[in-house]
């Protein structure tokens, strides 16, 4: 006699107030996707996806301090995890998405994400291992570092300082130098463009 098991995802969705929040921290360890998007709203809307062996195992945190909104994932089982980093890659997999109001500050950290924004920010601070950065929007300033993944940003202003040891650098000219981008990569590549 077989049977199947199947597994529901863990799933959260919260929606909380920006009155006291000027920036957004996402301690962004075993999140595959982040994906964050500016609105006109005053709400900021959270939702996590979780999934694979352990998916019961983590928790989205969400804590507000000094007009800071951090989030992060928490491991609370009692059990052993294999110790072994790949290992818990393939047993977990986490999506995180945003709604978040315009000119908010944001900052991310991630050892494996994808980084995808789309909107208006008040500046961007990304820190990515293996994960790519993608932005499509405005800033005021911005710093986005990667040592595998690439960069492309499209946007209506910027002053560019791009460098990757290994990869291709492409920038558009702009007359609009308003914003400044600082985005540096390892291995990756990047591009700056100006939307069609």
């Amino acid at each position: 006699m077989s049977f199947a098991v199947t597994r529901a995802q863990n799933k959260l969705q919260k929606e909380i107030s920006a009155e006291h929040i000027k920036v957004i921290s996402i301690q962004g360890d075993q999140f595959f996707n982040i994906i964050v998007s500016s609105s006109k709203k005053d709400k900021i809307s959270i939702s996590s996806i979780l999934d694979g062996e352990y998916q019961n195992d983590f928790q989205l945190v969400v804590k507000e301090e000094n007009n800071t909104l951090n989030l992060s994932l928490a491991y609370l089982s009692l059990i052993d995890m294999p110790d072994d980093k790949r290992n818990a890659h393939k047993v977990i997999a986490a999506m995180l998405y945003l709604e978040i109001p315009e000119h908010l500050s944001l900052n991310i950290i991630s050892d494996i994400g994808h980084v995808t924004l789309n909107g208006v920010f008040n500046s961007l601070s990304i820190e990515l291992l293996q994960g790519q950065c993608s932005v499509k929007g405005e800033s005021k300033s911005a710093i986005i570092n990667t040592l595998d993944g690439d960069i492309s940003i499209v946007t209506k202003s910027a002053t560019v300082e791009a460098k990757s040891n290994h990869g291709k650098v492409i920038i558009d000219d702009f007359n609009n130098k308003d914003a400044i981008w600082k985005l540096t990569s390892i291995n990756g590549n990047i591009t700056v463009a100006k939307p069609n």
